[in-house]
């Protein structure tokens, strides 16, 4: 953010939620200078998203880095021969994945960094029906077997 010693830096944590379902935490450090006042009592006394705050200023975002938290197969999974057929709900973490970024104004003048965390809930959406897997169906009663 190209800082010195006596700039001063504010600190902000967002969750972004759509209905019920919290999507990301987002830790914003920004220098409230580069704001204007309007920007900055928006910030200090609503719960407005960051990104909409500072809009106005023309915002562009460049990544510094994106990191997996969780991977759901295993390390060399592509390589290897087909597991056994495992059966049962994918177990999801918490915290999946985890982005960083610095935003910068239309004079691409750095002003905030931000980390936000993506959780289980991004995945969280209604799954279309679908047939039993039968690798995974319970084998037929014996009373259930058809008769010759």
């Amino acid at each position: 953010l190209n800082a010195g010693p006596g700039t001063v830096l504010r600190y902000r944590q967002v969750r972004l939620a759509c209905g019920d379902h919290v999507l990301s935490e987002a830790d914003n450090w920004y220098v409230p200078e580069r704001l204007t006042p309007a920007m900055n009592r928006l910030l200090e006394t609503t719960d407005t998203p960051f990104g909409r705050a500072v809009q106005d200023l023309g915002t562009t975002r460049q990544t510094l880095g994106a990191e997996f938290l969780w991977e759901p197969l295993p390390h060399g999974w592509d390589q290897a021969p087909p597991p056994d057929a495992t059966c049962g709900d994918l177990v999801i973490p918490e915290h999946l994945f985890r982005h960083r970024a610095v935003l910068f104004t239309a004079e691409r003048v750095p002003f905030s960094e931000v980390v936000e965390t993506y959780g289980a809930a991004v995945l969280a959406f209604h799954r279309a029906a679908r047939p039993a897997d039968p690798a995974c169906a319970a084998s037929p009663s014996p009373s259930a077997r058809p008769q010759p």
